[in-house]
């Protein structure tokens, strides 16, 4: 609507002005050509008296004028002596020698002088008409030189142009008017359905999504952004709902085991300091559960990770210390690389310290775990490569990817207690960190979890992975 507006407002602007100064041009120049017409009479009264014999009478003059007027087109030239018509051009585009153009001509005429009016003709409607007084020195003869333009013909031209460009005009408006309607409508179409979308999500359904357009536009844009934020959203709450089943089911068992110790425990039993121990055990667990499900929630939050320059060198050194605690194993620093990466050292040494607790967990006292350090480069750039490798009881190929998975545990007998919690955390901090986790294992052969980390400058921060 605005569009029509300024359109029509403008050719509308347009119009007026243009055809404005039609009409004013058109005044001027009547004028001018009736003033020409008299000047070559003079031109011609001047020439015959310098050149030749000067003309001795009116009529000869007003003969000799007619004759060599050239009338425009519109334009008309009569010659009277006396007040009666007498000469005209052989041709001219209509004949002023009408009743009421006599009669005005009369009217009008003043002896020795140039007379400008406008005449109404009813056969040429109005006529502008110079009268021209022509007097010769010895002849009482009273000549006449009459000039008219019809200039309300002149004025109908311009005016059939501004009606045509009216006519041009309101079709032009109709098909801008159609043009918008039907452009602005298939703009807004994505708008509409983007309004609809938003007024039929519910908390309970994020799974309704906007058609983006398919072209390179601010709306398609839109569109995908409001698609993104809805991912976002489903993301977020799928994570609490997650977060939410896993702590009730993993949870129920622990406080099933304490409740049911603390109400069968008395002072004056004599299991009851094992009756306590349980209960702090299961007690322990739950906090151990608690706290890896609320790792695991701050996994998707966009300061999971905070990078910073660290020399790895010096991590695997301290990683090797920390370790050392977990369990009764022969650590080893198989090797380490001069390099320093963008990592979050807090959150890659929980990753390698649960790694460690994972590789206790699945093999023997009398074993020894590997810890190295690599960087390997590629096409694509480089990588650091943190792995841990034990002699443990393995894992089966076809349990690569589900170990991987929360609460998944390959131990059906319960003799290496978990939450099932551990590797799904190692992988998100992997993943936060814009790399991978790479597992290499076979039953009785032991294992090797590797930690990828691409290297990058501090400006190339990763986007955290939801699960």
């Amino acid at each position: 609507m605005m569009v029509l507006t300024f359109t029509a407002v403008g050719l509308g602007l347009a119009g007026a002005l243009t055809f404005s100064i039609l009409f004013g041009v058109l005044e001027d120049r009547v004028d001018r050509e009736l003033y020409q017409e008299l000047a070559e009479l003079q031109a011609l009264a001047d020439q015959r008296g310098e050149d030749e014999e000067p003309f001795t009478d009116v009529t000869s003059l007003l003969r000799a004028a007619t004759d060599a007027a050239v009338p425009s087109q519109h334009e008309s030239v009569l010659a009277l002596t006396n007040g009666e018509p007498r000469f005209r051009p052989k041709t001219q585009d209509f004949d002023l020698a009408t009743p009421e153009v006599i009669e005005a001509l009369k009217r009008h005429r003043s002896p020795g002088e140039t007379v400008y009016i406008d005449v109404e003709s009813p056969k040429y409607g109005q006529l502008r008409v110079l009268i021209a007084s022509v007097e010769v020195e010895g002849d009482p003869t009273e000549g006449t030189f009459v000039v008219a333009s019809a200039i309300e013909t002149q004025r109908d031209l311009i005016w059939q142009s501004a009606f045509n460009y009216i006519a041009v005009s309101i079709v032009t408006l109709i098909l801008v008017g159609t043009t918008a309607w039907i452009a602005v409508g298939r703009l807004l179409r994505p708008l509409e359905t983007l309004q609809q979308a938003t007024e039929e999500i519910t908390v309970d359904d994020f799974n309704r999504r906007v058609p983006v357009p398919d072209s390179d536009d601010e709306i398609a844009a839109l569109a995908g952004r409001f698609n993104l934020m809805l991912d976002r959203l489903q993301s977020g709450y799928d994570a609490q709902r997650q977060f939410l089943r896993d702590a009730g089911h993993e949870l129920r068992t622990p406080i099933t085991i304490v409740q049911g110790t603390v109400e069968m425990m008395s002072t004056e039993d004599a299991d009851f300091d094992e009756s306590r121990s349980i209960a702090l055990d299961e007690l322990d667990r739950m906090g151990r559960l608690v706290g890896d499900l609320s790792v695991l929630a701050q996994t998707r939050q966009p300061d999971f990770v905070r990078l910073a320059p660290v020399d790895m060198t010096e991590f695997a050194h301290d990683a090797l210390a920390r370790v050392r605690r977990v369990g009764d194993r022969e650590w080893v620093l198989d090797r380490t690389a001069p390099v320093t990466a963008q990592v979050d050292q807090q959150r890659l040494m929980q990753a390698v310290v649960q790694l460690a607790a994972n590789a206790v967990r699945y093999s023997e006292p009398d074993t020894s775990v590997h810890l190295a350090v690599d960087h390997r480069s590629h096409s694509g750039g480089s990588d650091v490569v943190v792995s841990m490798r034990d002699h443990g009881i393995g894992i089966a190929h076809q349990d690569h990817a589900r170990i991987f998975e929360r609460f998944a545990r390959l131990d059906a007998t319960g003799e290496r207690p978990g939450s099932g919690l551990g590797l799904p955390i190692v992988r998100a901090i992997a993943e936060a960190h814009g790399g991978r986790i790479e597992v290499e294992s076979s039953p009785g052969q032991g294992s090797r979890f590797s930690l990828v980390i691409p290297q990058r400058t501090e400006k190339h921060k990763p986007t955290n992975t939801d699960e």
